[in-house]
């Protein structure tokens, strides 16, 4: 009996796949456990395995193609058998779509249409489609079998705009520097397409700056304490390197104990106080942005953070971060300090409620008690948190006692 593969759900917040590489090829001999196909997704790129065994009969999802979470991408089954790649049972994303898409679509049967009244297109180009208003009828499809994509329906979207553009500008005639187009690619520029990263940093920022209201807090620290106990640890510690990153999630994590509803997390109609302490660390890469996660940390030694930071950032960085390193943060910490920025305006990575935002350390002459001119290492902090969740006040008393760390890591123990 013929198995179906289907894209699986790598992380919580995974919508779709896009297909890399096929390995196996329609026709091949598949072992359980073979590696099927690589694909791409918001984050990582990760192998398939098959879980059955049998042949590859049929591969449904093209290279380069987006597939949704639970959309068919092949059939195994056994050799010979026979299959309709086209008439594969619904996903529950297939009948979502097909119900949303607009009844303007019951017009009279096109090429895109199969004889039993089924659009052939694939679950994202139907969602696709309604989005942009396109009419799924008469497209022709580029997929396997004349399936519409959502390429397709993009270029359709796109054909339509073009047109209607044209058609206005002859029937209402502007300025010539009006006509000339805002942006153009010129022959020396470089077009690249978004990656599935940046599609999804994107999203997921334009998505916390328009649903969370933002407040950011600043306030300046004296960390030559800190700085001579990152000194002290590493001259006493030949097998590891303490960081500032490291102390960091460290004393977050102690402060967030004491200031539980900054370790947050809300929902449509409420907000969960987090019983654990998972502390997300922004990582830079060439794509983007990723956020790997150390959890626990306040149950945990610094020696044991650092160990687990490292071996965290060398994984993002070599792309091989499981989904489950990168999921279930409570809190986000990210350092901008080794770019010689000095503070900034952290945006939430939601649904979290907060963020906060490290500068560089800078020596710099200071007053002290004695009204003394010293110089003292000084270090920006800023908390970006979301108001519906947060007040100020609460906000200030946190970023006050991370400070206070800061300052005297004894306060920690006190």
């Amino acid at each position: 009996m013929a198995t179906e593969v289907i894209m699986p759900q790598l992380g919580l917040t995974m919508e779709e796949g896009t297909i890399v590489n096929w390995i196996k090829q329609e026709g091949d001999k598949v072992n359980i456990g073979d590696v099927l196909v690589e694909i791409s997704t918001d984050k990582l790129s990760s192998e398939i395995e098959s879980e059955v065994e049998g042949i590859l009969l049929k591969i449904v999802a093209n290279e380069g193609e987006d597939i949704p979470v639970k959309g068919l991408i092949a059939i195994i089954g056994e050799e010979g058998e026979s299959i309709d790649a086209s008439a594969a049972p619904k996903t529950v994303e297939d009948i979502k779509d097909e119900e949303a898409v607009p009844k303007a679509a019951e017009a009279p049967k096109a090429a895109a249409v199969t004889e039993t009244g089924r659009i052939k297109a694939s679950p994202l180009a139907k969602k696709t489609a309604v989005d942009l208003g396109v009419d799924l009828i008469g497209l022709s499809g580029s997929g396997t079998g004349g399936r519409i994509i959502q390429k397709d329906v993009f270029e359709a979207s796109e054909n339509h705009e073009a047109q209607t553009a044209v058609q206005k500008a002859e029937s209402e005639p502007t300025p010539a520097a009006v006509l000339a187009p805002a942006v153009q690619a010129a022959g020396a520029d470089i077009v690249k397409p978004l990656t599935n990263m940046r599609k999804v940093i994107g999203k997921r920022m334009q998505a916390s700056k328009q649903i969370a209201p933002h407040v950011t807090i600043t306030t300046e620290v004296n960390v030559n304490k800190t700085v001579a106990l990152r000194n002290k640890l590493n001259s006493k510690n030949a097998d590891v390197r303490f960081s500032y990153t490291d102390i960091l999630v460290k004393m977050a994590a102690a402060a967030l104990r004491s200031y539980p509803i900054i370790n947050s997390s809300i929902t449509e109609d409420s907000f969960i106080i987090h019983d654990r302490v998972n502390i997300g660390i922004a990582v830079a890469l060439d794509e983007g942005l990723i956020v790997p996660v150390v959890r626990d940390a306040d149950r945990k030694g610094l020696k044991s953070i650092t160990a687990e930071t490292k071996e965290l950032i060398t994984k993002a960085r070599a792309n091989t971060l499981l989904p489950d390193e990168m999921s279930e943060a409570t809190f986000t910490i990210s350092n901008l300090g080794g770019y010689d920025i000095d503070g900034f305006t952290p945006v939430i990575n939601l649904p979290e409620c907060a963020i906060l935002g490290v500068g560089r350390i800078v020596r710099k002459p200071v007053i002290n008690e004695n009204d003394e001119i010293v110089p003292a290492s000084m270090m920006v902090l800023s908390l970006s948190f979301d108001h519906r969740v947060v007040d100020g006040a609460t906000a200030a008393e946190f970023l006050k006692k991370l400070k206070g760390y800061l300052e005297d890591p004894d306060n920690m123990y006190v």
